[in-house]
């Protein structure tokens, strides 16, 4: 079967022949549709992410995470799953730890996690697929052409609940008992930033989404579709600030201390940052003793948020569902491209690279 394959640290990728998978005495042989290129796996095909590694006595590893499939075969006691359409959860838990044990893995105590086409563990960039029942959530038919994206999803369904458990520090809702006098700023234009935005709007907030420079066409589109504010943050947040006043969440999804700095000091008091994500080159800047008090003395909380799991892409599935008829044409939007695996140029080009015009590309392994 054809797979994309990747070996870290050391960059590269390429595209491989490699023998199918032997379906297990308690798996499920899942015949893979299509799966979605995320910025991690540029990351990883560059030989900038730490923390990714091939499975264990492997030299190479399956790359990608974001995928759907049909299940083909099963075995014993599992073949109602046959002709089901399925997405895979990615994290997979240490198998000791408390957290990984009640199925958590995203609170892993242990970091002895692995993730699929990431750390440690192959993942879904394949024509096939073996897996085990106990990770894979059925898609409706209905949502089969962008249930991908209930992957990246489900990673800011599990921040945007980790947002608003520490919010209960305090009585935080309007006077009405909903969000709709607070003020979400989301930094970033990708597929993150834009499901962070319809996730918030959905809770309520007041969302405006931000970036350093002119949106493209497809991106102005997918705003308008979402029906949020976008802000052009080169010169500042002052204009911004004057605007609609101090920020109640800043979502960050560029991990540059550089952008953390330059809206700190418009947030309210008593707000929350919520840092999603890593940051795609080195940066090195400091928080001076100023900005420091400032995070205390406006009782500001700083919380790192990352990874979904099953329950998280359960509830992405019925938010997708509901912003297909709430936001029309917004989910689709996001689909700038689709190439076939046989376009194996095309494929590792953009593999390599993001386009200018991309918010989200998925290789399709099947139909």
């Amino acid at each position: 079967m054809k797979a994309v394959l990747v070996s870290p640290p050391r960059p590269g990728v390429r595209i491989g022949d490699i023998p199918e998978p032997r379906l297990s005495d308690r798996g499920i042989y899942i015949r893979i549709l299509w799966t979605g290129i995320c910025g991690t796996d540029r990351e990883i095909i560059n030989g900038v992410l730490p923390i990714a590694s091939t499975p264990p006595g492997k030299d190479e590893m399956i790359l990608g995470h974001e995928a759907i499939g049909v299940v083909e075969r099963a075995s014993k006691g599992l073949e109602d799953l046959v002709g089901r359409y399925v997405i895979l959860v990615n994290r997979r838990g240490c198998g000791r730890c408390l957290n990984c044990l009640a199925g958590r893995a995203d609170y892993c105590e242990t970091g002895g996690f692995v993730e699929a086409g990431i750390k440690g563990l192959d993942g879904f960039m394949a024509e096939y697929v073996v897996d085990d029942p106990r990770y894979i959530v059925e898609v409706p038919r209905e949502l089969l052409d962008v249930a991908v994206l209930a992957q990246p999803l489900s990673d800011l369904e599990k921040s945007i609940e980790s947002v608003l458990i520490t919010q209960r520090r305090m009585i935080w809702s309007c006077e009405d008992g909903t969000y709709r006098c607070r003020k979400a700023i989301v930094i970033g234009t990708g597929p993150i930033g834009m499901l962070a935005s319809m996730l918030l709007k959905s809770y309520g907030f007041r969302v405006t989404i931000v970036n350093r420079r002119d949106l493209y066409p497809h991106e102005k589109n997918m705003i308008s579709r979402i029906g949020v504010k976008f802000y052009n943050s080169l010169n500042g947040y002052e204009e911004l600030y004057k605007e609609i006043g101090p920020f109640d969440i800043v979502f960050d999804t560029t991990a540059k201390p550089s952008v953390i700095k330059s809206v700190l000091r418009f947030m309210n008091y008593n707000s929350i940052l919520a840092l999603f994500g890593f940051a795609r080159a080195p940066e090195r800047d400091y928080l001076d003793s100023e900005e420091l008090t400032m995070i205390a003395a406006k009782n500001i909380a700083l919380v790192g948020v990352v990874n979904g799991q099953k329950r998280h892409f359960e509830t992405a599935l019925e938010h997708i569902a509901s912003w297909k008829s709430s936001m029309p044409g917004a989910l689709e939007s996001m689909i700038t491209a689709r190439i076939e695996i046989e376009d194996r140029d095309r494929v590792l080009k953009v593999l390599r690279e993001k386009p200018p015009n991309e918010i989200k590309t998925l290789i399709v392994f099947s139909k």
